[in-house]
């Protein structure tokens, strides 16, 4: 553990997601979630001299959006939602994961392989597209206005994106597990009695824990790229505004709904959606950079193990 907690991939990582989870959260519950606004400047005659977007290092060290809302500060609003919704659909999908692949391991071949047969295409198929179509009548903002309160609409979407990613990854579980099953001291195990739970408990869960932590930062990376698409497709986590005449807006600050919203600027004002881009390219990284570090550290891990049983 002290070699995993000196690898600077660790530290970077955890370090970078830590301090951008705690300011989020800071400037909640110091600041009632409010974001810095530039008004219009004007000169000693009183015309207008400066108006939003401001760019970068002009108001703003990250510049500021069409209504001069600073996007540093915007950024950091969201991300406790963004990386906490990211969070809770990753953890989930792996638990409900588990559980069905210990119901499911142990089913005959025949079972089995129509099991593989059905979710097998479901990992080809885009799960942008069908958490598109499952959640677009949801939460979309009507003319009556929104069919239901916002935390049925926040809780459909969490199922939707957890139960898209099951039954490629529920399956994925199983072949890990009756991999194990099959090896030699699991069969030596069972000759001496030992139970389906013992056995699991014992030396399944074992061997298959540290690839469980492994999959559960890509599921965090393929979460967070899966909201991002649809954040271009304006689902937005709570729900989407559509006004008549207005842009789109979102209920809350999260970060694909920023990318979604202000793609439009790409081209006259392209700070805007590039800011929130880089956020999640670098809390991206981040998780890359700690799978990596932790990685390494289950090789070393395994290598010492080697020797000493040598």
């Amino acid at each position: 553990m002290t070699k995993l907690l000196k690898t600077k991939k660790f530290i970077f990582g955890v370090s970078f997601l830590i301090l951008l989870m705690t300011a989020s959260i800071m400037n909640t519950v110091l600041n009632d979630g409010k974001i810095r606004q530039a008004p219009l400047f004007y000169d000693e005659k009183g015309n207008i001299e400066k108006a939003p977007p401001y760019p970068p290092f002009d108001v703003y060290l990250f510049g500021s959006d069409m209504y001069g809302y600073d996007m540093l500060h915007t950024v950091i609003e969201g991300a406790k939602y963004s990386i906490g919704i990211v969070l809770i659909v990753a953890f989930f999908r792996m638990l409900f994961s588990i559980g069905f692949s210990y119901i499911l391991f142990r089913v005959p071949e025949r079972i089995f392989n129509v099991i593989k047969a059905i979710s097998e295409p479901l990992s080809f198929f885009p799960q942008t597209l069908i958490a598109y179509f499952l959640l677009r009548t949801v939460v979309m903002y009507t003319i009556e206005g929104f069919h239901h309160p916002f935390w049925v609409r926040a809780l459909y979407e969490f199922i939707i994106l957890i139960m898209v990613a099951l039954p490629s990854l529920t399956v994925q579980l199983i072949e890990q597990k009756r991999r194990v099953w099959n090896e030699e001291f699991v069969e030596s195990a069972i000759t001496l009695g030992g139970s389906k739970r013992h056995i699991y408990i014992k030396h399944i869960l074992p061997q298959l824990y540290e690839e469980w932590i492994l999959m559960f930062g890509q599921q965090f990376l393929q979460v967070l790229t899966l909201l991002v698409h649809l954040g271009v497709m304006f689902i937005l986590f709570g729900g989407t505004i559509i006004g008549d005449g207005d842009p789109p807006s979102s209920v809350t600050h999260e970060w694909a709904g920023l990318i979604g919203l202000n793609k439009r600027f790409m081209l006259a004002h392209e700070w805007i959606v590039y800011v929130p881009i880089l956020f999640f390219t670098l809390t991206a990284l981040s998780v890359a950079m700690i799978n990596k570090a932790l990685s390494d550290w289950f090789k070393h891990k395994d290598m010492v193990r080697n020797n000493r049983g040598i």
